[in-house]
């Protein structure tokens, strides 16, 4: 009787080792993005915990995180995260594949603080809209110039990627300093005859002004505002689940997220959605497509 019992025991830790081969998840929380305070960004952990735990998933211990390098580091350890919910950038870094992602696309750019001209406070104009030689021209010297974006960002990433400045400085967000920040980053560091870039959503460039920021030359004001968009675009933030989760757990999750219907503005703000969203899981050629237009961080 001794034999049968200690292989069934052999049998049962082979099981719960399995089984506890991952614990937790990791959460690029979008208030931490944004540089919100500390009940800001836990009300969105909160939020987001407590609409994960029906699927079974662990959330034992779930990490706010800021970075690609988090979650490199996450993943080497010895009980990884089972599932990260962030946007492409840290996800497909993470190795683990996308289950579910909100497929509105996100589309980057840049918005160029460029030459002084001669109306204050004007309205951007966008690359397409100039004359080809200007278009050019305006290319050519966005590759020499610095441009500022968020760490980890996937704007930032889908910029990268293309190689469109000449330096891309990624800023790591902290309270205080989130998204935010960056118009007064890249208004500080624009001179005349030094042109400064700004790593944002096309819809955001395309609405920006000057009017409510300043920087260290008071010329700021005059200077011409030009949107360059990326060729790609991202689709948002997902969930990310690792290999050794059950398909009956990977299946509750898949069906939570593309079932979801909700106008809850709180669980909105931690799933970092707006008023329109829809979320499905990518086919191989669609993450072999976002693989590529993410090449920088791949």
């Amino acid at each position: 009787m001794k034999v049968p019992l200690l292989f069934a025991l052999i049998f049962f830790c082979a099981l719960s080792a399995k089984a506890q081969s991952c614990d937790g998840g990791l959460y690029l929380n979008p208030q931490v993005i944004r540089g919100e305070g500390t009940s800001q960004t836990y009300a969105a952990l909160k939020e987001l915990t407590d609409f994960i735990r029906p699927t079974g998933l662990s959330v034992s211990s779930v990490l706010n995180i800021k970075e690609t390098q988090d979650v490199l580091t996450a993943v080497k350890k010895p009980a990884p995260p089972c599932w990260i919910y962030g946007n492409p950038t840290v996800g497909l870094a993470s190795g683990y594949r996308p289950a579910a992602v909100n497929t509105v696309p996100i589309q980057a750019a840049v918005l160029i603080l460029a030459d002084i001209g001669t109306i204050k406070d004007g309205k951007a104009v966008e690359l397409k809209d100039l004359p080809a030689a200007q278009q050019a021209t305006v290319l050519a010297k966005l590759k020499t110039t610095s441009c500022f974006g968020m760490k980890s960002g996937v704007t930032t990433t889908l910029i990268k990627a293309e190689a469109l400045c000449g330096t891309v400085v990624e800023i790591v967000p902290q309270q205080g300093l989130g998204q935010s920040y960056l118009p007064t980053k890249a208004a500080f560091h624009w001179q005349a005859g030094r042109w400064a870039g700004l790593i944002t959503r096309l819809q955001s460039a395309q609405s920006s002004t000057l009017k409510t920021h300043f920087g260290s030359d008071e010329r700021i004001h005059l200077a011409q505002l030009v949107v360059v968009p990326a060729t790609n675009a991202s689709w948002g933030y997902g969930i990310y689940v690792h290999p050794d989760v059950s398909g009956d757990l990977l299946k509750k999750t898949v069906t939570l997220f593309t079932s979801l219907k909700t106008t809850d503005p709180l669980l909105l703000r931690a799933l970092d959605l707006s008023g329109k969203y829809e979320f499905a899981t990518p086919s191989d050629d669609a993450i072999r497509t976002m693989k590529r237009a993410l090449a920088a961080e791949q």
